[in-house]
């Protein structure tokens, strides 16, 4: 089939691609000015909850963040965009604290991530990787009860956590293995675990790769809804740009 014709055609999906995000482009100009034009926001949405400046990481010889700056403010939803390989998940882990930067500055609720006694890694924030790091041996209730303990729920806290959490996210019953779940059945026991402790802070590494668009629907709803306290900041990842419209902010990291 001639390419010209072809709706699938490699030039047709390229063209189709930089049509969404020149359309994504125009919707955050959009969303700048009218931010620019509302009034001043109340003096508990002013603070960061995460700022990085000139920050550097390097493997050997390949640099991976070269200067990067990113402010995400408190009550936002962060929405970061960029090929694969272009560093998003290098720039997770260092804002974590489980990756060291080469140079530059982070501070994450206030603090440099893994400051002693700073709860970053920790209580304070809910992490989602992008592979999978749970136990298969568990079952969903192992896995949530492990997850609450660590960070100091009671157990009447982590039940009441885990009965929405189950419901929320439609995973099978609680006793169900997670060796025994599908990819995208585990990916949703992550995400679970990242929401048990109501965190202040939400790092999400592509949570809805996998995920029904009813249910990614849902999930994006539930972030919008947690942020509008003002208390709890999303930074997240994804390959969908219908989905990034639904962010405060939207970052683009290039190689």
């Amino acid at each position: 089939m001639n390419n010209a014709t072809c709706p699938f055609s490699r030039p047709n999906l390229f063209y189709r691609f930089t049509i969404e995000l020149e359309e994504l482009f125009q919707w955050a100009e959009g969303r700048m000015k009218a931010d620019q034009e509302a009034p001043p926001p109340s003096p508990g949405l002013e603070g960061s909850a995460i700022r990085c400046r000139e920050v550097c990481r390097s493997y050997g010889k390949l640099k991976v963040l070269s200067n990067l700056n990113l402010t995400v403010k408190q009550g936002y939803i962060y929405g970061l965009l960029g090929p694969s390989g272009c560093g998003k998940t290098t720039l997770l882990k260092c804002i974590l604290g489980t990756l060291k930067i080469s140079r530059g500055h982070i501070s994450v609720l206030g603090k440099p991530p893994a400051f002693p006694g700073h709860q970053v890694p920790g209580r304070m924030v809910g992490y989602m990787p992008q592979d999978l790091a749970l136990y298969n041996e568990f079952s969903i209730s192992d896995t949530l009860t492990f997850f609450g303990r660590i960070h100091g729920l009671t157990t009447m806290d982590t039940q009441a956590r885990m009965d929405f959490l189950v419901d929320f996210l439609d995973l099978p019953h609680n006793s169900s293995l997670v060796g025994k779940l599908s990819g995208g059945q585990k990916r949703r026991v992550s995400l679970g675990a990242a929401l048990l402790q109501n965190p202040q802070l939400l790092i999400l590494d592509e949570p809805t790769v996998g995920v029904d668009p009813v249910l990614r629907a849902k999930i994006w709803q539930h972030l919008v809804d947690i942020v509008k306290t003002g208390k709890v900041s999303v930074v997240i990842t994804t390959h969908y740009i219908e989905e990034a419209r639904q962010a405060n902010v939207v970052g683009l990291m290039r190689n």
